[in-house]
């Protein structure tokens, strides 16, 4: 058990032990992580970083997008604080880092690390969470993938991972830094595996099956691919979704991989992947992520118009 109660099947599921390990691996690869055990110590914490973005986790999730973000001179989001703890055990805060959030992906062979495929995120801020919208892969063998292999292989000495596949949530930022978010002894989920075989690259099954022969084949320009999924912001009936055709007409647009239609009935994004998604794919990568940019504002404007009811509008 963890030290407020709350049972623990796999030792480095609690973000407390992963920040630990991490530490000990590399200091400068821990964010500076403080350990909350009740509302009171979470309030007293957030008075005193008012000039600051922190960033809250429950300390053990089994889901996605669980962070929530208290930003400067916004009122603390009550709700969400209190669905935090409704999960049990403590909640972990960071002072929120800038830099480009990252999912690593990789196996372990003889000990050593193996990275098989790297996406850069990107997202949207909606108070209080900031919801991921897309992934885009790096190039593989690229300088920035070389050098996550190099900062993160402590990690998995540390751990004492031997083989299997392990993935990581990484924040990189200006001066070469990394920051570990959390790392977990597991396969990537859906749809990074999907993605890499788009791209013709092993994804860490294919890896683990293939050992090092595999990576060794890895295409060197195999292009770029991104799913990208548009935020509801409201829950109703659908009536359009406005833009499509636009959306449809980029030049890296490859499919769509969910979308809604009129009359179906969609419910507020709170977590990860929206209401619809689609498929972008492009040899070249600036066009690419044109295209993201482009999806990234209409989102922000609004794609869903959705209706309660016949003749009673909600909005966009």
């Amino acid at each position: 058990m963890s030290e407020a109660g709350t049972v623990v099947a796999d030792p480095w599921s609690s973000k407390i032990r992963q920040h630990e390990a991490v530490a000990a691996a590399d200091p400068d690869l821990a964010f500076d992580l403080h350990v909350l055990t009740g509302p009171a110590e979470l309030t007293a914490h957030l008075a005193a970083r008012r000039d600051r973005t922190v960033v809250l986790r429950p300390e053990i999730s089994d889901d996605t997008g669980s962070a929530v973000l208290v930003r400067p001179g916004a009122a603390p989001p009550e709700p969400e604080l209190r669905r935090l703890w409704d999960r049990g055990g403590r909640i972990v805060a960071h002072d929120h880092v800038p830099g480009t959030p990252c999912f690593v992906n990789g196996v372990v062979l003889d000990g050593v690390l193996h990275l098989t495929d790297v996406w850069r995120c990107f997202s949207l801020e909606e108070p209080p969470r900031s919801l991921l919208t897309s992934v885009v892969n790096l190039a593989p063998g690229s300088p920035q993938e070389r050098e996550l292999a190099h900062r993160l292989s402590p990690v998995v000495k540390g751990v004492g991972l031997v083989s299997g596949p392990v993935t990581f949530e990484a924040v990189t930022g200006a001066g070469g830094t990394v920051k570990v978010v959390k790392f977990a002894a597991r396969t990537a989920g859906h749809p990074l595996p999907h993605l890499c075989s788009l791209l013709g690259l092993p994804d860490q099954a294919a890896a683990l099956a293939g050992g090092s022969r595999a990576l060794a084949g890895r295409p060197a320009e195999p292009g770029f691919v991104a799913d990208y999924a548009f935020i509801a912001r409201e829950g109703g009936r659908l009536v359009s979704i406005e833009g499509l055709d636009e959306v449809r007409a980029l030049r890296s647009y490859a499919g769509d991989i969910f979308l809604p239609t009129p009359g179906d009935t969609i419910t507020a994004t709170t977590g990860e992947g929206g209401a619809g998604a689609i498929l972008l794919r492009n040899q070249d990568e600036e066009i690419l992520l044109a295209d993201v940019e482009f999806c990234q504002q209409r989102n922000r404007e609004g794609v869903f118009a959705v209706a309660a009811d016949a003749g009673q509008p909600l909005g966009r």
